[in-house]
């Protein structure tokens, strides 16, 4: 008795389907793999970036926020503001009432409120890392970043000490190392004061 049931598939069909399946699969892979790996970089770059951007951002707030009267620079990884003048407020009295008066007075260098802003080694999770200190205290972020510099271009200094900066820019060379990133990522910005 011979069957004619045609309902499956021959061998041939199954070894075209299985050769067809093993060229295309692993295109088909490689592209998944490579939008994932790229997804990651991506993902990891803008973190990075967003931590470069905060560290900027900070450095901008303390030099706004912070008074100062001129700006040092250490090597190339720390700059520092000084505050050497202090207001003195006077009270005084004119007929039957009282008014306040002001005045500046400058305080000697050494006793000068010094703010600092500066690339500072600390230890992450039994690591040594390089972070941004303002004021030493430790920004927080994922990145590290060692080899980072800072550099300050002065437009106007203090006639009496050519090291003191009264108007310049300062240029900040981010190189931001990740362990889930292949190289270091360095980024530039610059600010003026």
């Amino acid at each position: 008795m011979r069957i004619f049931d045609e309902k499956g598939i021959t061998l041939y069909e199954l070894l075209a389907a299985i050769t067809i399946l093993a060229i295309v699969l692993p295109v088909i892979y490689g592209v998944f793999q490579s939008g994932l790996s790229l997804y990651n970089k991506i993902q990891i770059e803008g973190q990075i970036r967003d931590d470069a951007d905060y560290a900027v951002s900070m450095m901008m707030n303390s030099f706004n926020s912070i008074p100062f009267d001129y700006v040092t620079i250490e090597g190339d990884s720390k700059i520092s503001l000084y505050d050497t003048e202090k207001t003195v407020f006077e009270k005084n009295t004119k007929e039957n009432s009282f008014f306040y008066t002001y005045d500046k007075e400058k305080i000697k260098p050494e006793n000068a409120k010094v703010s600092s802003i500066a690339f500072v080694d600390h230890q992450l999770k039994n690591e040594t890392i390089t972070s941004v200190s303002i004021n030493n205290q430790i920004l927080e972020g994922s990145g590290d970043f060692t080899g980072s510099k800072v550099r300050l271009s002065c437009s106007k200094t203090d006639p009496e000490n050519k090291n003191r900066c009264l108007h310049g820019l300062i240029h900040i060379t981010f190189i931001i190392d990740q362990a889930r990133l292949n190289r270091p990522l360095t980024l530039e910005s610059q600010f003026g004061f």
